[in-house]
């Protein structure tokens, strides 16, 4: 009499597996730790851990890869994204620096194009393991930021620029990371835990004095609070908020041109550029300045020195109105899809759009290649929460049974192995 033995794995789906954690390490754990020391070692993990996500995917069998990848191609925000990319490029054309403007998209779709082919390497359902490392990844930057930003080293206050400071860009990736590394504790109910996470990370950025960061906090926590009861309808008035401040910048930059013309009102001067641009240079806000002309114009000194650096100012100026209108479709369409992800999924979502919305808002240099890798370690973050099953378990294997033919074992076994297998990786 014989019985069903279990069978052997499959190698590659093992060696699959194993590069799934390790890239998962990589990206959570040690690519948010790495701006503790470095400003550079972001650029080299992040493509490093989404090559061997990749590397992965094709470990496993990654057949319905094309497929997925036209899929979203052919989805309207994928068309939305590709007619964005078109208007940039075409901007190149007549953009006063088309060298640096073609570098910048470059590194643009590059850093983009990798995240997404992450995304779409992710497996179908994921441990609930995984999603743990982000947390944990999020706990240690944290608290080895906090007592860096009170006793300010040289390393970690040098820098030419607020952005290009260790101390801020470790608060505003810790802002941003902070809301799916919630998600993934509130997917297992640990609210306590969630609470002390956001709370280190609060404590960071005013421990640093990062105004910017403490606003994003703020916005975010309100915003998820409000998606755990309704995050279809928070989506909905984000949508409408969002599209009315981007569309209608231009008109309230002129309204507040004529108000201060009128009053004599001291308003901010970088408001007031915008403002003046509106009123003076309207016909180039149709097509915009082309790509790389805001920060650009301002080393070379064609725009003043407290020219704004908010996303909607260099949108307008440099896309123009096409480029706005296709970025509030990808923005509004992306909020707007909250209602087909898992109830505790969507609040880290809405969460995470509007910390990153307010941030990059009030001034930061969101076109620097740190803040596109860093949004892109969020996204990979947020698709991996947004796969976890919070009951995803192994079934109880059957009872071995006695089979009677020694020639069917092969056929047996391994029919029982298909069945009972556990989550991807």
């Amino acid at each position: 009499m014989a019985f069903v033995r279990t069978p052997l794995g499959n190698p590659a789906t093992d060696s699959a597996r194993f590069l799934r954690r390790l890239a998962f390490i990589l990206l959570m754990i040690v690519t948010a730790a790495a701006q503790l020391v470095s400003h550079g070692l972001i650029y080299a993990l992040f493509p490093i851990g989404a090559a061997v996500l990749i590397i992965a995917c094709l470990l496993a069998g990654g057949e319905n890869a094309p497929r997925r990848i036209l899929a979203a191609f052919q989805s309207p925000i994928g068309i939305a994204v590709l007619f964005l990319a078109f208007w940039s490029a075409l901007s190149l054309s007549w953009t006063a620096f088309p060298a640096d403007g073609a570098e910048r998209l470059g590194r643009t779709l590059m850093t983009v194009g990798i995240s997404f082919l992450a995304i779409l390497s992710l497996p179908q359902r994921t441990k609930i393991s995984n999603i743990y490392l982000l947390p944990l990844g999020v706990a240690i930057t944290a608290a080895v930021a906090l007592p860096l930003v009170l006793i300010e080293p040289e390393f970690f206050r040098r820098g030419y620029t607020p952005d290009s400071v260790l101390a801020q860009r470790c608060v505003m990736s810790l802002v941003v990371l902070v809301w799916p590394a919630i998600g993934a504790l509130a997917l297992r109910q640990h609210f306590v835990i969630a609470a002390l996470l956001a709370i280190l990370v609060a404590a960071s950025a005013i421990a640093g004095f990062s105004q910017i960061a403490l606003a994003a906090l703020m916005v975010g926590a309100l915003t998820y609070v409000a998606a755990m009861s309704g995050p279809t309808r928070v989506a909905k008035v984000m949508a409408s908020v969002l599209a009315v401040l981007f569309l209608g910048a231009p008109l309230f930059a002129a309204l507040l041109y004529v108000l201060n013309s009128v009053t004599h009102l001291p308003f901010g001067g970088s408001v007031l550029v915008f403002a003046d641009l509106v009123v003076h240079d309207w016909p180039r806000f149709i097509t915009g300045h082309g790509l790389a002309m805001v920060e650009r114009g301002i080393d070379v000194g064609l725009l003043p020195a407290n020219t704004p650096q908010s996303i909607i100012f260099m949108l307008w100026y440099e896309l123009g109105v096409v480029g706005v209108a296709g970025f509030v479709f990808v923005l509004v369409a992306s909020l707007l899809a909250v209602r087909k992800l898992p109830a505790y999924a969507a609040p880290a979502f809405l969460a995470l759009i509007a910390a990153g919305i307010v941030i990059a808002m009030l001034g930061a240099e969101t076109a620097q290649l740190w803040w596109l890798t860093l949004n892109s370690i969020a996204a990979i973050a947020m698709a991996i929460l947004i796969k976890a099953h919070p009951r995803s378990k192994r079934p109880r294997a059957p009872m071995a049974e006695p089979i009677e033919d020694e020639g069917d074992f092969e056929g047996e076994a391994e029919n029982e192995f298909e069945r009972y297998q556990a989550p991807d990786f």
